[in-house]
């Protein structure tokens, strides 16, 4: 993948990611989220620039291991990539923050479902722009 396409992807991929985590956390899960009022820090202490480097940081992360490890390219490969980061985000995110928070099952599923389509949006976001078959 060539670096254009790399930044291109971290680009497309970052602005996602704030669309839609607005979408769902402050739309569609708003009242669902309303469990961790007691326990979650209150939004004006949420430190935003550290969360738009973690977005930037996963979105980075992405890119590159899809451009250094998956062979092919192409939606397809990616939706496998996404798929793949989707279980792991779920298994040290979701599932860990089950285990130690009093979060209702609900609540964590609803990430988890949420958390697979991003990144399997991811996925495709990537893999429309970069098809290694093409560019052989």
């Amino acid at each position: 993948m060539s670096r254009n396409k790399i930044i291109i992807s971290i680009i497309a991929i970052f602005v996602f990611a704030l669309l839609w985590n607005g979408l769902v956390h402050m739309v569609i899960l708003k009242d669902a989220n309303l469990a961790l009022i007691e326990f979650a820090r209150p939004a004006n202490e949420r430190n935003m620039f550290i969360a738009l480097l973690l977005t930037l940081g996963i979105a980075i992360i992405f890119v590159l291991s899809f451009s250094h490890y998956v062979r092919e390219g192409g939606v397809k490969s990616g939706v496998q990539h996404g798929l793949l980061f989707a279980v792991l985000a779920g298994l040290f995110v979701d599932l860990n923050q089950y285990l130690i928070y009093p979060l209702p099952a609900s609540l964590v599923a609803k990430w988890f479902i949420f958390g697979v389509i991003e990144f399997i949006c991811y996925g495709i976001i990537v893999g429309l722009l970069h098809n290694k078959k093409s560019n052989a």
